[in-house]
């Protein structure tokens, strides 16, 4: 349908039917614009920079792996977790004692996650899953709003090797891996991996998700306590 300017001159006729709109409906509809616009304003969404309570925010300033967790980190624009040693359990950081929980985020955030004395950041994450085991965070695994192609997922990896302790050399044969796989016709998915990172306070791994039908190239980022 076309758009009308808002110049078209209005006929007569038109302007005789408005004089009989009844001016209580104007001031209904004046008034419910006027409450809706406040309670907006007055709202924690609007806030530019929101406290965290406690249920969004652990103890340690891990962000709440829950909904309401969740909630602040699309405001904030920042996730953070500690993993391995000197992480908070599962119960305070509002998991089950086995069990998972996922999110995907409004926009894209950073991830920031801190392990022994370390700190590595992640930017663009659209989601994540948290697993925990016998009361204890076990994995944390993101998912980054990168392209979605075999070469943008490979170039990602790449650029992340030397922050992340992986030797950007696994990567090279991927691609010839993957040209057999397309000529073979054999499988719908073709999967690999980069890391994980050794001798660190945690074990980080990489994987590619290639599948045939779509060509589409998810990439996941995954951190485990280290040992």
């Amino acid at each position: 349908m076309r758009e009308l300017p808002w110049n078209v001159p209005v006929s007569s006729r038109t302007r005789t039917l408005l004089t009989w709109l009844p001016a209580t409906v104007l001031v209904l509809i004046i008034a419910g614009v006027v409450v809706a616009s406040l309670a907006i304003q007055g709202s924690w969404w609007a806030q530019d920079r929101p406290a965290a309570s406690d249920d969004q925010r652990a103890s340690d300033g891990s962000s709440m792996l829950t909904d309401t967790g969740f909630d602040y980190v699309n405001v904030s624009g920042t996730f953070k977790v500690r993993i391995g040693e000197g992480a908070l359990s599962a119960a305070e950081l509002g998991l089950p004692e086995n069990g998972e929980k996922s999110a995907e985020f409004r926009r894209p955030v950073r991830a920031v996650v801190a392990a022994g004395e370390e700190l590595y950041v992640l930017d663009d994450i659209a989601g994540l899953t948290a697993t925990s085991v016998d009361g204890e965070l076990a994995s944390v695994t993101f998912v980054p709003d990168v392209t979605s192609n075999w070469t943008g997922a490979l170039d990602y990896l790449r650029a992340l090797a030397p922050d992340l302790g992986w030797d950007a050399a696994q990567l090279d044969p991927l691609t010839e891996q993957l040209g057999e796989f397309n000529r073979t016709g054999e499988g719908d998915t073709f999967t690999a991996q980069i890391g994980p990172s050794q001798g660190g306070p945690a074990e980080i791994t990489g994987n590619i998700l290639f599948d045939r039908a779509s060509g589409a190239t998810p990439v996941t980022v995954t951190f485990e306590p280290g040992d």
